[in-house]
């Protein structure tokens, strides 16, 4: 089935720009259990490798490029019905991996599409395309918060894949954390979860209005994914890791020492440009996406962020949106590498020191002072 493309990000933020996802759908999510804990212990990149693992375990099993959004500490994939059964082994397969390799559990559920708008929300689906063939996907209609709350209540804990049993290993193929953290070159790494207050089943003028406001208040590319940025090491930090995920050992260490020095030396190797594949990585992240709310990793000035807070708070006092907000020093960059060339790889970010789920807190202690007062 096709779904819309548009170019320009903005233009995500339209709610003719979506079409529905077919009621035999399912949304596969998979989120870190007592995720605020293991960042607070500075567990934090296994936190986004877990959350990454979810899509790169789905994705590989069926071998096909699902519609999917990564979101720090977890992640959803929109999967067709002839996939369906191929999803729930991999979801049970990835926990599995989640506990014995990072041992972080992971809760996974397989919910219909039916289910959800059956209970008043819906999955409306678009795509970005960031250049050259890759595209990102978009999601709207509240449909991903409301399969999470239906795998988790009593009437929907049918859709939960269980953490026992017998599972297999997870494809996690690709999947790898081998750049160091993204130093800011601004000042701040600014990681935002913006949601409108309206119907979340819309997609209202909000986003776009604040949206705007937030671009001009930034004079310059807020990417946190700068090539002068992009730095790399020998033997990276997350190769015990990577190598937990598959028993190619010696591939792996090998791969990534030539990635190591082509990167560094320029030189080829092997047909592999370490520098023009590092040069692809901005046009390749998902620093900006909508997943039933606007989420931004930027880099920015200490006060380009001040003005860009300045703004949420007006906002919400207008009563347009509420919003999470966190500042770090660096980013986290986590890969899902299929191939080198373009349509092959994309990059997750996430802010450094909880990112995401550290927004994410503030978004719901926002949402639930409005409801005691």
């Amino acid at each position: 089935m096709r779904f819309p493309t548009v170019d320009n990000f903005g233009d995500v933020l339209d709610a003719k720009n979506y079409a529905a996802v077919p009621d035999d759908w399912q949304v596969a999510v998979g989120d870190v259990v007592r995720s605020t804990p293991a960042i607070a212990a500075g567990r934090y990149k296994d936190v986004n490798l877990a959350g990454a693992a979810v899509i790169a375990a789905i994705v590989n099993a069926c071998a096909e490029d699902l519609p999917f959004a990564f979101g720090g500490d977890g992640s959803v994939v929109l999967v067709p019905p002839e996939k369906s059964t191929t999803a729930c082994a991999a979801l049970r397969a990835v926990q599995n991996t989640g506990r014995s390799v990072l041992d972080l559990d992971l809760r996974c559920a397989l919910v219909p599409v039916k289910a959800v708008r059956a209970a008043g929300r819906d999955v409306r689906l678009a795509y970005q395309d960031l250049g050259r063939g890759r595209r990102l996907a978009m999601i709207s209609g509240g449909g991903i918060e409301q399969a999470e709350a239906l795998s988790k209540t009593e009437g929907g804990s049918g859709f939960a894949i269980g953490q026992t049993g017998a599972a297999g290993e997870p494809d996690l193929a690709g999947l790898s954390c081998r750049w160091q953290p993204l130093k800011t070159t601004n000042g701040v790494m600014l990681s935002i979860i913006i949601r409108a207050d309206e119907d979340s089943t819309t997609l209202g003028p909000a986003y776009r209005a604040v949206y705007d406001r937030v671009q001009r208040a930034t004079a310059h590319d807020v990417c946190p994914v700068a090539v002068s940025a992009l730095k790399m090491r020998w033997p990276p930090r997350g190769m015990s890791i990577e190598r937990a995920f598959t028993n190619e050992t010696r591939k792996i260490a090998m791969q990534s020492f030539f990635q190591y020095l082509s990167t560094v030396t320029g030189v080829t190797i092997g047909g592999y440009d370490g520098r023009a594949y590092a040069a692809s990585l901005p046009a390749h992240s998902d620093y900006r996406k909508f997943a039933d709310s606007l989420r931004m990793v930027i880099d920015c000035t200490a006060s380009e962020a001040d003005a860009i807070e300045s703004i949420l708070v007006e906002s919400r006092r207008a009563g347009l949106i509420d919003f999470g907000i966190h500042r770090a020093d660096s980013a986290l960059l986590t890969c899902f590498v299929q191939t080198t060339n373009d349509t092959g790889h994309v990059h997750f970010v996430d802010g450094s020191d909880g990112g995401y789920a550290m927004a994410a807190q503030g978004l719901k202690d926002q949402i639930a002072s409005k409801s005691l007062s």
